[in-house]
């Protein structure tokens, strides 16, 4: 008779404490380091205006993002973007990853030229009916929508919205500059160490080609000598002989001068002498006999 009902389960803890590290994580993150700034510009949807929409989102704080819109002449919207909320546009968007990974999309997605702004068309008539406006973005086609509302500006703070957009503006310029200054000043080093190196460099190869012209006199020197050494015909063949070069051993006679031709003596045949021999023998004989 005493049963009472149970408690009611208390709620998921891993939610919350997902939800928490996702927002401890967001807040970890400094936005004026992450994101900086972003020029450019909104190009109406459906309602042309007389002047160009241009836009900035910039990291006001470490944990706030401001954006805003102004044609800077009377038309002004804008919005400041908590830790939260931003964390609420991930979650809307549905991008994965990092907490930086979704920063660097949505300044991608600002970055990319094809911004554009919707409102309702009564705006343009000063019309307190209608006072919100879209900033539409993306980082390609195809690729998720960064949808960013903003509230209508009037009165005396659309002078404070286009005032702090043209100090951005200048700001954004002169940072600008300083860079570029920065750089031609870099590049100017750059430039005339690189003419230091090329004198050095001519220097260098009128070096080397003075010791290529001292190398090649040095190499003349032995071969005139060698050209003064008698050739290997006129080298000694013994301890005392030298014998003259071949061109000089060859004496060609002269036409006039004709050398005798040598009479060398004939043998008579083999039969004539024996005749002959004979002959002698029987004179012999016959003298004996006398």
């Amino acid at each position: 008779g005493n049963d009472t009902a149970p408690a009611p389960a208390p709620p998921s803890p891993p939610l919350v404490v997902a939800v928490r590290s996702s927002c401890e994580m967001a807040a970890a993150v400094d936005l004026e380091d992450a994101f900086g700034a972003v020029f450019g510009e909104a190009k109406p949807e459906g309602h042309p205006t007389a002047r160009p929409i241009l836009f900035r989102a910039h990291a006001r704080s470490a944990a706030t993002l401001r954006v805003v819109a102004t044609d800077c002449h009377s038309l002004a919207w804008g919005c400041s973007l908590s830790v939260s909320d931003l964390d609420d546009l991930r979650d809307d968007v549905g991008i994965g990853g990092s907490w930086v990974d979704f920063l660097d999309y949505l300044k991608s997605s600002l970055s990319s030229g094809e911004v554009k702004l919707l409102f309702a068309g009564d705006q343009l008539r000063k019309s307190t009916g209608s006072d919100g406006a879209k900033l539409v973005a993306t980082k390609a086609k195809g690729l998720p929508l960064i949808t960013i509302s903003l509230h209508s500006v009037t009165g005396a703070v659309t002078s404070d919205v286009i005032a702090e957009f043209s100090l951005g503006l200048y700001g954004a310029y002169r940072t600008a500059r300083e860079l570029v200054s920065k750089e031609q000043e870099q590049m100017s080093q750059l430039m005339g160490s690189l003419s230091t190196e090329r004198e050095k460099n001519e220097i260098m190869q009128k070096q080397l080609e003075s010791l290529s012209f001292l190398d090649k006199r040095k190499a003349t020197k032995p071969k005139l000598l060698a050209d003064q050494v008698p050739s290997v015909s006129a080298v000694t063949l013994g301890s005392d002989q030298v014998t003259a070069p071949v061109q000089q051993q060859i004496s060609v006679p002269s036409p006039s001068k004709a050398p005798p031709a040598k009479v060398t003596k004939r043998v008579a045949p083999t039969s004539r002498r024996a005749r002959v021999r004979g002959a002698v023998l029987q004179d012999n004989e016959d003298e004996d006999d006398n």
